[in-house]
């Protein structure tokens, strides 16, 4: 599974691009991979279609959409379709906004937007585009650039925000270990399994923490760490030719008869049907 790096296109960590009439026959190059950044996508016009994770996504007309590092995508569709496609380093985005993406990751949905929010992101990103001359290189320093690109990113998280309903405020510390848990396990799936120790990692019982997870997702601790092994075996089951047993070592599981069960119960299907069906 191809990884692109940010880091190999630029040093500054970031990179900005507006793209005009994108279609079908110009993302045939953009074959699935993953990056090890945040993409932030400012659609003007047009309408297109993104895969993340095996679920299609369609944009149409004015919206903001975003893939976060590690999420594997590509790109099916684009129907004349033209705007601003941001890549940033995960280092430059203020925590403040993480918490809002990484919340919203498990819906990830499109936010159709109004002209006037529209022509505020453009008009950003139209700034931070002057800032670089025509070999790519920056105009100025790149203190300056991070700055810009802060506060397109705030402008983005912002979107979001606002369109989330409010919460009580006594559930905010339901939400915020809910969050913590789910981080430790994108983290740390592939080598803990048991939820003691995600409660243990957290300072709480596991009873208190699987009471929190369930109030605020609806499935429980162990349903969670499931959830992130088998969606990285459905990635590595698509996307490579590893044998089912050799993607059950590389998710930490020595006994893959074991592996095969837990895939077959989580997803509906064994491993080699989920292979076989996704590529035929």
């Amino acid at each position: 599974m191809p990884v692109h790096k940010l880091q190999e296109r630029t040093a500054l960590g970031i990179q900005i691009r507006y793209s005009a009439n994108f279609n079908n026959k110009e993302i045939r190059y953009l074959g699935a991979h993953r990056d090890d950044h945040y993409i932030l996508i400012l659609q003007e016009y047009g309408n297109s279609m993104i895969n993340i994770d095996f679920r299609n996504i369609h944009i149409r007309g004015i919206a903001v959409f975003f893939i976060l590092p590690g999420q594997v995508h590509h790109i099916p569709e684009a129907d004349h379709s033209g705007g601003w496609f941001m890549a940033i380093d995960s280092a430059l985005i203020d925590k403040s906004y993480h918490q809002v993406f990484e919340e919203l990751a498990l819906h990830q949905q499109v936010m159709s937007i109004s002209a006037e929010k529209s022509a505020q992101l453009i008009k950003c990103a139209e700034l931070l585009l002057s800032m670089f001359d025509d070999m790519d290189k920056p105009s100025v320093p790149a203190t300056i650039i991070h700055s810009l690109a802060s506060a397109y990113v705030g402008m983005f998280a912002d979107l979001y925000k606002c369109s989330a309903p409010e919460k009580d405020k006594q559930n905010l510390r339901p939400e915020m270990i809910t969050s913590e848990f789910r981080k430790l396990v994108g983290r740390q799936f592939k080598t803990v399994k048991n939820p003691s120790q995600y409660a243990d990692a957290l300072s709480l019982s596991l009873s208190y923490l699987n009471e929190v997870v369930k109030a605020v997702t609806g499935s429980p601790v162990s349903q969670w760490i499931h959830y992130e092994v088998v969606l990285e075996a459905k990635r590595m089951l698509y996307y490579s030719d590893l044998s089912v047993k050799q993607i059950a070592f590389a998710l930490g599981y020595d006994d893959h008869a074991y592996f095969s069960r837990l895939f077959t119960k989580v997803s509906g299907t064994s491993p080699i049907q989920f292979r076989k069906s996704y590529r035929e």
